[in-house]
């Protein structure tokens, strides 16, 4: 028996990028198509009412490790209004690193790493009455030993969109996912895998063409965690696949601007050289380049696993300069194992980068499950280095939210 549902996918800023990518996969399904989607920006207790009064009333939330607070009261909120008549699923990162957690907010299902498949078959399940224990990665609270994301099957993203187009729910196309370097403040690794996966050049095209035509994209980004790793296998780059992707994206009709390389995305230093920039510069629009250095310490680098050193890192930041693009440097303050003076080695490279044209972005380490330091203490930046941050910031040359995410870092600190 077929069920009328409607899905709630309670959208947030945070997610966005997940929440189309799934939105996507579900409005494209054939056995969802009598579906009634909709993403609120807020919570909306009538609009679930109402859902409630037509058929099976699904809410899904995809969850950051940074938003367990605000996603905790708002189910709570939900099951005091419309107890167990609504059907509750959690996804993402958070929901994949701590799964029983999740589900003691008061949610009925959880799913564990990548969701385009998982998701859809539970959503189906739901529909047709069918039973759920025969899910990948989808868990309920009678499970006693949930998988983690590595021991599970990997999407390949040629099966599904990167947006929703019919909803107009959509971001960065993902081009890559996965990552074979395991930085240890990193969850990517343990939620997507080692193994690098692309999006295939002809898929690419296949929905930027979708989105000229139905939705007058003239500008898009791509999303990828080494964005200079296209199309090889994630520790080597592949300059040939590279340009054939930007070539054939941006002799796309209607479409004016590629971004590559920028925010989202970032680049890893040892990819950066000027023949792959040189070729870069032809195609993308972007002035800017997110470089991940993270530290002024080589000492520091070796205990996060980075796997390049700081003189890789500044050349890769002249190398950009000399190649016309904006250098935009990732650094993190507080991670384990930093001392005094590194924390000053990080300060100085910060000054070197800026006067020679680059800016910084600033962060400080928040202990993420799912990633080798989750049980690590949270970072904390001193007075002195708050003082030389904040001055970097007035003269409008370095970014970030160093404050919200020590106070973000401490309560990760007490959840692990």
């Amino acid at each position: 028996m077929l069920l009328p549902a409607t899905l709630v996918f309670r959208f947030h800023k945070n997610t966005r990028y997940s929440i189309a990518a799934l939105l996507g996969a579900v409005e494209t399904d054939s056995r969802l198509e009598d579906v009634r989607l909709v993403a609120p920006p807020e919570l909306d207790l009538e609009s679930i009412s109402n859902a409630l009064e037509d058929g099976l009333t699904v809410i899904a939330y995809s969850i950051l490790s940074t938003d367990t607070t605000r996603v905790r009261k708002e189910v709570q909120l939900v099951r005091k209004h419309f107890g167990d008549s609504v059907v509750m699923i959690a996804g993402g990162a958070h929901a994949s690193a701590r799964p029983v957690e999740v589900l003691n907010f008061g949610f009925d299902y959880v799913i564990i790493g990548e969701g385009e498949k998982a998701f859809c078959d539970l959503l189906d399940c739901l529909m047709h009455g069918k039973g759920t224990n025969d899910i990948p990665g989808a868990i309920s609270g009678k499970m006693n030993n949930p998988p983690v994301p590595k021991d599970l099957p990997k999407v390949d993203l040629d099966s599904y969109p990167p947006f929703a187009l019919k909803m107009n729910v959509v971001g960065p196309i993902e081009v890559t996912r996965g990552c074979p370097y395991r930085c240890k403040f990193c969850s990517t690794p343990f939620l997507s895998g080692g193994r690098v996966r692309h999006r295939s050049i002809e898929t690419v095209v296949e929905w930027l063409e979708k989105a000229v035509t139905k939705r007058g994209f003239n500008r898009i980004w791509f999303l990828s965690p080494n964005a200079l790793c296209y199309g090889g296998p994630g520790r080597r780059a592949a300059p040939g696949k590279l340009e054939s992707l930007l070539q054939t994206a941006t002799s796309i009709d209607g479409l004016e601007e590629v971004y590559f390389g920028s925010f989202p995305s970032e680049v890893r230093p040892e990819f950066v050289d000027s023949d792959i920039l040189d070729m870069l510069r032809k195609y993308v629009a972007n002035e800017t380049l997110q470089i991940g250095l993270q530290s002024g310490s080589d000492e520091v680098l070796r205990i996060c696993n980075r796997q390049h050193t700081v003189s890789e890192g500044l050349e890769a930041i002249g190398t950009s300069l000399d190649c016309d693009f904006i250098p935009h440097v990732d650094m993190i303050f507080g991670l384990p194992g930093e001392s005094q003076d590194d924390v000053r080695n990080s300060i100085d490279i910060c000054h070197k980068i800026v006067n020679i044209g680059g800016r910084i972005h600033a962060h400080v380490f928040m202990p993420l499950p799912g990633s080798a330091f989750e049980h690590m203490p949270p970072g904390k930046l001193d007075s002195d280095t708050q003082a030389e941050l904040g001055e970097l910031a007035r003269k409008g040359v370095l970014t970030g939210s160093w404050y919200q995410q020590e106070e973000i870092a401490k309560r990760l600190a007490r959840l692990n």
